[in-house]
């Protein structure tokens, strides 16, 4: 078995079978549209009934292809979530993925596997992917056993060297039906979590310390929010170590505008708020570049504030200058918030 350990430079690689690794997951799969290779699957994993496969596909615009205009609280969970180990059941609107689907149902997912997705983008086509099991057997998680004891089942294998793994786990799977919310599988990521991000989707603002520019965004965003009766969250943070009240210019302006920011304490940007958050919003364009290096797969979910709202000045940080700084500052970021707000309501 050839073990691929870049990007093979190969267009199609009809019928075959072949590991991969999700980020999260060692898997078993094939081309999505491969009936040879979908059926020597289930006979390798010696499946009798038809539960369907879960599908990869590299890009949030791939879905297009098979499924309908998602509905705007689902889009906005799949902005939140994609990169990663959640799995969402979606009606298809093509035949061509009928040998994956389960009553009309397709589990999509982006995997967190920068790699991976690069190999499907050079295939073109969307692969399924699958425990390395005979059906109700424990999945094998590790490489060496997989190599040991399961080396025949594939054709080739596509394993980068020195990959970065997430913790070994499956993906949560959610379902979209009737307009309610429902869990599959529990996996990697809490249904609870996403329940509460599907009811209340949560922005976050970032700036260098949190203590300037993404607090003014938080409060006033907060305050624009509830006026507009639109149930969302906000928190904000910054990549400085927190435990720190809001700056005494920030906090000048926020009074003006009838907004208590005194119990603020900064925070320093963490994975698990990140996850959480559907939109992230950073100040400058620094800031996106250095959160994506952080987190890389919340790149659908990573704007710089001015980006977003359609102005193309970054925010620059008042901190230790004139109040006049402060002012100019405060009405920068009121001016995109009441864009922000529009975008949201429409």
């Amino acid at each position: 078995m050839k073990i691929y350990d870049k990007i093979p430079k190969v267009k199609y690689f009809e019928d075959s079978v072949f590991l991969h690794f999700t980020g999260n997951m060692f898997g078993i799969g094939c081309s999505a549209f491969s009936k040879r290779g979908i059926k020597k699957i289930n006979e390798l994993k010696q499946k009798t009934e038809n539960k369907g496969y879960i599908v990869l596909i590299p890009e949030l615009g791939w879905l297009d292809r098979f499924c309908e205009q998602q509905d705007v609280k689902i889009q906005r969970i799949l902005q939140q979530y994609w990169p990663g180990n959640l799995t969402v059941l979606l009606d298809v609107k093509t035949d061509k993925l009928g040998n994956a689907a389960f009553n009309n149902k397709v589990g999509f997912r982006i995997p967190a596997s920068n790699f991976l997705r690069e190999f499907i983008k050079q295939i073109n086509e969307p692969i399924i992917s699958t425990s390395i099991n005979v059906s109700n057997e424990s999945s094998i998680n590790n490489l060496n056993q997989i190599l040991k004891e399961k080396k025949e089942w594939f054709d080739f294998a596509i394993l980068p060297k020195n990959e970065e793994k997430e913790e070994i786990a499956p993906s949560t799977i959610i379902d979209f039906s009737d307009n309610k919310l429902s869990c599959t599988r529990e996996g990697s990521v809490e249904f609870q979590k996403i329940k509460e991000s599907y009811l209340f989707p949560q922005i976050l603002f970032i700036c260098t310390a949190n203590i300037c520019r993404s607090p003014m965004a938080e409060y006033l965003t907060k305050k624009m929010l509830i006026k507009n009766h639109l149930a969302f969250r906000v928190a904000s943070a910054g990549f400085l170590e927190g435990g720190f009240p809001i700056s005494k210019g920030s906090r000048i302006f926020l009074t003006e505008n009838n907004i208590d920011a005194s119990k603020h304490i900064s925070q320093k940007v963490n994975r698990q708020i990140v996850q959480d958050s559907f939109l992230i919003l950073t100040m400058t364009e620094m800031h996106k570049q250095r959160l994506l290096e952080l987190e890389p797969n919340a790149v659908y979910k990573v704007f710089t504030l001015s980006e977003y709202c359609d102005f193309s000045i970054d925010i620059d940080d008042p901190y230790g200058l004139d109040v006049s700084f402060y002012r100019e500052t405060f009405k920068k970021i009121k001016e995109r918030l009441e864009i922000l707000i529009k975008k949201i309501i429409d």
